[in-house]
């Protein structure tokens, strides 16, 4: 009986062993998955956050209103007659990062894009551009502006980002030239 008392109380033992061993490798690993998926966040929002700088970057460029000689509004980003670069690099940065944008973010500032890509830096004068498109280039900043509000609400959201991200349909379509 003593025999048998003996057999008992060790395999149940063990039992407890291998069960709390399953149970604590079984945590572990669970808990491994969960460091592997919150550190991809991380790097999912960081690397949103750059994007939504740049496009902070180009909205603050084109906020700042100026009065030409002859009273017409234009944006203090168009004020130098032939510095073209400035704007497509601004315009660039943001586009370059629009994997980590919303689709409106995306939307809105390759509008901006077209509107630019349109022109010929050569046979346009800057300020007149700016002048001529005013308002479009207001709306647009002001769109953004809205666009990065909502935006900045859901950026923790990564699963909800992610899954916006594989309904998204990019379809090519022409872009006309100046007209």
């Amino acid at each position: 009986m003593n025999n048998q008392l003996f057999i008992t109380v060790l395999s149940s033992s063990l039992i407890s062993a291998v069960l709390g061993a399953l149970i604590a490798g079984t945590y572990a690993l669970k808990n491994r998955q969960n460091e592997y998926v919150n550190e991809y966040y991380k790097t999912v929002i960081q690397r949103r956050i750059a994007a939504y700088e740049q496009l902070e970057n180009l909205i603050v460029s084109i906020k700042t209103c100026v009065l030409g000689t002859d009273n017409k509004p234009y944006h203090l980003l168009f004020s130098k007659a032939d510095d073209w670069d400035s704007l497509y690099i601004l315009i660039y940065k943001v586009i370059s990062q629009s994997l980590w944008l919303s689709e409106d973010a995306f939307i809105k500032s390759r509008d901006l894009n077209y509107l630019v890509f349109r022109i010929t830096p050569d046979e346009t004068d800057m300020i007149e551009f700016g002048k001529q498109n005013y308002e479009e280039i207001a709306s647009i900043r002001a769109e953004l502006e809205k666009t990065l509000a909502i935006d900045m609400l859901e950026l923790h959201n990564v699963k909800k980002f992610l899954k916006s991200k594989m309904k998204v349909k990019h379809d090519f379509h022409n872009v006309y030239l100046n007209g």
